[in-house]
C-alpha cells in the first residue's frame, strides 16, 4: 500500500470519527430535553370576577401564575385596576389556603410574573400591594421577627403601630419588594398595618410552607395584616 492510499484511509477515518462524535452529541442533547433538563417556563393568566371582593370598584382584575414544563404552580397573584383613577394594585393575599411553595419560591415566581403583568397594566399607576398576614410569608416572617428583636430587644412587648410600620418598611420585607420592583423604578413608600400581635410557631406552620430549620424558629412570631404603599421614582 503506497503512502497516498494510507493518507486517504486516515482522512476517511477522521471523517467517520467526527460524524460519530456529532451523532453522539445530538443524541445527548436530545436526551437532555427528554429528561427535562431543559424546562419551559411560561406565565398563565385568568380573568377574575367574583373571586375577589370589591368588584363594584374595579375596572378589571387578572390573576397570574407560572407554568413550568406543563405543571401549574399553586401560587398566584392578582393585579387589579380601579374604575376611579385607574390605579393598579397587586393582591398577594387572594387565597387563604396554605401556600404549597416557600416564600423564596413565591418571590422568584413573582419576578417571572411581573414583566407579563406590566404588558397588561400601566405600572406608572401601580400604587399598592395587599400583602395579607405576615405569617403567610413563612420564612420571611421568621426573618422579620429576628430583625424586630435585634432592633427593639428580646422582649415580646409590642411597639406602637407607627414604629412597627416604619420598621417593616426598613426590614427584609421592604428590601425584598424594593429589589423585585427596581426594574420598574418603583419602591416602597410606606407600610400600613392592622391587628398587630405575636403568635405561636404553630400558627406559622399552619399558614405557610417553611424552609427554615425548626431549631431556628423563634418562640413567638410577629404577625399583622400588611398593606404596602408604592411610589414611582
Amino acid at each position: 500500500m503506497n503512502i497516498k492510499n494510507i493518507n486517504l484511509i486516515l482522512v476517511l477515518f477522521i471523517v467517520l470519527l467526527t460524524a460519530c462524535n456529532d451523532n453522539r452529541q445530538n443524541r445527548f442533547a436530545q436526551k437532555l430535553i427528554e429528561n427535562k433538563v431543559i424546562i419551559d417556563t411560561i406565565v398563565g393568566s385568568k380573568t377574575i370576577t367574583d373571586e375577589l371582593a370589591g368588584s363594584a370598584f374595579r375596572k378589571r382584575a387578572i390573576g397570574y401564575f407560572v407554568i413550568i414544563d406543563r405543571d401549574t404552580s399553586d401560587y398566584s397573584c392578582i393585579f387589579t385596576e380601579a374604575k376611579d383613577g385607574g390605579n393598579v394594585e397587586i393582591n398577594l393575599n387572594a387565597s387563604y389556603l396554605k401556600p404549597a411553595i416557600s416564600y423564596k419560591k413565591r418571590l422568584a415566581e413573582l419576578r417571572i410574573i411581573l414583566p407579563n403583568a406590566a404588558k397588561d397594566f400601566n405600572f406608572d399607576l401601580l400604587t399598592g400591594i395587599s400583602f395579607g398576614r405576615l405569617i403567610s410569608s413563612g420564612d420571611l416572617a421568621i426573618n422579620v421577627t429576628k430583625q424586630y428583636h435585634q432592633k427593639f430587644g428580646a422582649s415580646d412587648k409590642l411597639k406602637s403601630y407607627t414604629a412597627v410600620a416604619q420598621f417593616l418598611k426598613e426590614s427584609k420585607l421592604g428590601t425584598d419588594l424594593n429589589n423585585v420592583l427596581k426594574p420598574y423604578s418603583i419602591s416602597v413608600d410606606k407600610v400600613s398595618i392592622e391587628k398587630l400581635f405575636f403568635t405561636s410557631p404553630r400558627g406559622l406552620y399552619w399558614a405557610s410552607k417553611i424552609e427554615t430549620d425548626s431549631l431556628n424558629v423563634p418562640d413567638k412570631i410577629l404577625d399583622c395584616i400588611i398593606g404596602v404603599h408604592l411610589r414611582k421614582k
